[in-house]
């Protein structure tokens, strides 16, 4: 936890962008419109909201490795590896990211 970090990949404006969110995040920031990146120093995670669009997918995806293309330089002692993480179907390792993590985040209709 004291290396997480949390990113926003959208094309809400009409281009993509990729901006990192507050140090102290939590699920709630994950928006189901878009895609988010989150490096806990040892895996990558490219979690997909459910509304997210293709291009956002797509696009996030090439900045996640773009991403850990930079981090292996900057840190060549911590490779990190690219995981898939699907709303409602996230891992436990994905979970363990953030604090108090809570199925009843989730509305009714949707589990």
């Amino acid at each position: 936890m004291n290396y997480t970090r949390l990113f926003r990949c959208t094309n809400e404006k009409g281009y993509f962008s990729v901006s990192e969110k507050t140090v102290d995040f939590c699920q709630d920031d994950l928006d189901d419109d878009d895609v988010m990146i989150v490096d806990n120093g040892e895996l990558v995670f490219l979690w997909v909201g459910t509304r997210a669009s293709d291009v956002e997918v797509k696009m996030a995806y090439k900045a996640a490795q773009v991403y850990i293309g930079h981090m292996a330089n900057k840190q060549p002692n911590k490779p990190r590896k690219l995981v898939a993480s699907l709303k409602f179907h996230e891992s436990k390792r994905f979970k363990r990211n953030f604090h108090g993590w809570s199925q009843h985040k989730i509305p009714a209709g949707d589990r």
